[in-house]
């Protein structure tokens, strides 16, 4: 008998402290993250050309997020390795860029575009041209704006 009135003190003191746990989370201000605004989804597209053309490898991978894939499914790895051995293999970089539209969220940003890149190799300054329209998806990451996607397409007639 004394067992039961224990076990019933310990549900009635487990039932009155319950309610503690299941109160409602109420997101503040300080917790919300930041809305892209167009203005800095904007510089930051306009940022990926430049940094690809001074083929400074570092300062352009900066613009990816770790979690980053490339046309749905190569993984960041292989991405820098690719870029990697894009910048080391070429003299130079030109690269255009038309912007179709930018489409800004609350966790991120879409853009889509035309790009034009033309490569000239370092042995024997042969010029490669890729063309076609681009997809990003930009999130911020740590406070700064990074690609979490990035879709090449290329134009039919290459």
């Amino acid at each position: 008998m004394k067992l039961n009135k224990t076990i019933l003190v310990f549900l009635i003191s487990l039932i009155s402290i319950f309610p503690h746990f299941t109160e409602a989370q109420v997101l503040t201000s300080f917790n919300l993250p930041k809305p892209l605004t167009l203005g800095e989804v904007h510089q930051f597209i306009w940022e990926y050309p430049l940094r690809f053309m001074k083929m400074d490898f570092d300062a352009f991978m900066e613009l990816f997020s770790r979690e980053a894939v490339e046309n749905r499914m190569i993984p960041y790895s292989d991405i820098q390795e690719a870029y990697w051995s894009t910048i080391a293999h070429n003299q130079s970089i030109l690269y255009n860029l038309r912007i179709y539209s930018i489409q800004p969220y609350t966790q991120n940003a879409f853009v889509r575009g035309h790009y034009e890149i033309i490569q000239t190799i370092k042995k024997g300054g042969k010029k490669k041209a890729f063309r076609g329209d681009i997809q990003w998806d930009i999130i911020r990451e740590n406070g700064s704006l990074k690609i979490r996607e990035v879709n090449y397409g290329r134009d039919r007639w290459e």
